[in-house]
């Protein structure tokens, strides 16, 4: 049996119907059951898309967005499985995809990020290491306001790795998006529930970044912690 093609790691495209025959040659695999035998065709289909995005396939962000909506299912499900390769292949396909769609990447949010999180919770420190950087080159890459509320209902689960991340994301969102954005009354009680549901968590870690996040803010919104 002849070996399989190694996917390059840049396919160029040229148009917008480039993009969408060469995004449907990887429907068909994405679609697969995984199992022993396909979990490999899979991988390849996740680094084909993460090439088409190294090649330009964000010039087309609405066939690029609805493509991934259709097929978001079983991208998180090869994220999410105990193959370290495939889950490897998955989340790098949606780092890549919020390092070049950038704002555009805000109607995957909600197919996408929770996901990252559930990784989170997982014991396996690698699983971990690679969602916790994901989820971090989305906040610094998109600059997403949208994405505050995603950190702040984890913080009251009872995995103490993630509730750290999720503060830390927290953080990372209060330090780098721009101040106006964090000013809105809508996210400035965001980040406040986050900063009560931490204050006195059972981790000292978790209460250090909190501080950090509290530090932060009265800085932002004075006006706020006077009230």
């Amino acid at each position: 049996m002849a070996p399989k093609a190694k996917i390059p790691s840049i396919i160029k495209c040229h148009s917008e119907s480039v993009l969408s025959g060469e995004l449907e040659l990887s429907r068909d695999s994405l679609s697969l059951v995984e199992t022993e035998e396909t979990w490999d065709t899979i991988a390849n289909a996740l680094l084909r898309i993460t090439a088409l995005l190294n090649g330009g396939a964000s010039e087309y962000p609405a066939t690029l967005t609805s493509f991934i909506r259709s097929v978001y299912r079983p991208i998180t499900s090869a994220a999410t499985s105990e193959r370290s390769r495939l889950s490897a292949a998955a989340i790098e396909c949606i780092s890549t995809l919020a390092t070049e769609l950038g704002p555009s990447f805000d109607p995957l949010l909600p197919l996408l990020v929770p996901t990252l999180l559930s990784i989170c919770a997982r014991p396996n420190k690698v699983f971990i290491s690679r969602a916790k950087a994901a989820l971090h080159t989305i906040i610094d890459q998109t600059q997403l306001i949208s994405l505050l509320p995603y950190f702040v209902d984890p913080l009251r689960d009872k995995s103490v790795t993630l509730r750290l991340i999720a503060i830390e994301s927290v953080l990372a969102c209060v330090r780098s998006f721009n101040p106006p954005d964090l000013e809105k009354d809508a996210r400035a009680k965001d980040i406040e529930s986050a900063i009560k549901l931490t204050a006195t968590d059972a981790s000292a870690d978790v209460r250090k970044v909190s501080r950090g996040v509290f530090e932060a803010y009265k800085i932002l919104l004075p006006g706020r912690v006077e009230r």
